[in-house]
């Protein structure tokens, strides 16, 4: 399995909701991922375990753990996603394709760190 899935699976886990903000927003550098845009706010990158035929995910580099939690301080990060959200599309020439995006909640939410999906294809079945 390629580190990157084995990260996926950490962050998962009761202990990577302790340190999943804290990568993202110190450490992304040296974090295992294929990137596509980093700011200093936000990152997009594939996502390691794609549900999607192309997959991409877009965190912000704050600790906010859901779209619950987010608060009138973390507004520039929230932006930040957005706008590295059109710069991916743009980058990746999806403009005239039919793509979507997504931000889980609650159960549905398996990372302790506010993130939306970019996706476009087919499903991809679980491998």
């Amino acid at each position: 399995m390629h580190i990157s899935k084995y990260a996926f699976q950490l962050a998962k886990s009761p202990i990577g909701d302790l340190i999943v903000g804290l990568a993202f927003g110190k450490f992304s550098s040296i974090l295992p991922i294929k990137r596509i845009i980093e700011t200093d706010k936000a990152i997009a990158f594939w996502h390691p375990k794609p549900f999607w035929e192309h997959h991409i995910l877009i965190v912000p580099k704050a600790p906010i753990k859901s779209l619950l939690d987010i608060k009138a301080t973390d507004s520039t990060y929230i932006m930040e996603m957005y706008i590295v959200l059109a710069d991916v599309v743009k980058k990746l020439t999806w403009e005239q394709e039919a793509y979507s995006t997504l931000i889980n909640g609650g159960i549905r939410q398996d990372i302790g760190q506010l993130h939306m999906h970019l996706f476009k294809g087919p499903e991809v079945t679980a491998s």
